[in-house]
């Protein structure tokens, strides 16, 4: 018996100066990368975001798993709004910031000492340590994920309340509790300039499905990436060289080509 082919779903139409553009990092506008730190910016991206930015009227932001720093480096901006850590840190258009308590990411210690003891019995897993989250990949060791998520259970409740587990392709990361990429978006749309804006979202992890989920419920565009399946998105575009290539249309630039690590 053959396996259903994904849902078909059309690309996204071109952006209107309506919209409030929330993009995710990694796997949407970055090129996935053996590890987080190897991602390349493509050639343009910057300046594509600049000018969608400019165009957009500052309704812009990056919703991404990585922390604030790392999504600033890839930007090379300090003025855009943005959420990392899947939504527990939060930078608003006025340059005001939300994040984890400091104390937080002690409760992660203990499970740093279990991680430290496991990875070397898996060559090829990575631990992206985010300081208030741990994020665990696999995709390098694809025999360990059955043991990735048998034991990130354990390491949840290690962790306590204070944290949930995140399922993503070939990762499963620990991150702050009470915050999602949905929520990121809802309380950005609450802000100038976002707020009246029809909201856009592209992304292609599960952990997108948040704000894929908001969006749609106010109204708006969601489009995923890639052939993952099944998604609340109502529109889907190939990859990310695909993404870059609509949102160089949209900034009036020329395609992306080659690029330089972030």
């Amino acid at each position: 018996m053959t396996s259903p082919s994904p849902r078909l779903l059309p690309p996204p139409p071109p952006l209107t100066d309506a919209a409030a553009l929330f993009l995710d990092l990694d796997g949407t506008l970055l090129d996935i990368a053996e590890r987080p730190q190897d991602v390349v910016v493509a050639t343009g991206l910057r300046e594509a975001l600049a000018r969608l930015h400019a165009r957009l009227g500052g309704a812009l932001a990056l919703v991404s798993g990585r922390p604030l720093a790392e999504i600033d480096q890839v930007s090379g901006r300090l003025d855009f709004a943005a959420a990392g850590l899947h939504g527990a840190q939060l930078r608003t258009p006025d340059g005001g910031l939300e994040q984890p308590a400091a104390a937080a990411a002690a409760a992660l210690e203990p499970v740093r000492a279990e991680l430290a003891a496991f990875v070397p019995a898996w060559p090829g897993v990575l631990v992206e340590d985010k300081h208030d989250a741990l994020a665990v990949h696999y995709r390098q060791a694809p025999r360990a994920a059955d043991a990735v998520r048998m034991l990130a259970e354990r390491w949840a409740r290690i962790a306590g309340s204070g944290f949930t587990l995140q399922h993503g392709l070939c990762v499963v990361e620990l991150r702050p509790a009470g915050n999602d990429k949905g929520t990121a978006v809802a309380r950005l749309m609450r802000e100038v300039p976002f707020s009246g804006r029809v909201p856009w979202m592209i992304g292609d992890d599960l952990t997108d499905e948040h704000a894929f989920h908001r969006v749609n419920a106010l109204g708006g565009v969601s489009v995923v990436v890639g052939a993952r399946r099944p998604s609340a998105a109502n529109h889907a575009l190939d990859d990310p060289p695909a993404v870059r290539r609509w949102l160089a249309e949209a900034a009036g630039l020329d395609g992306a080509g080659g690029g330089e690590r972030a």
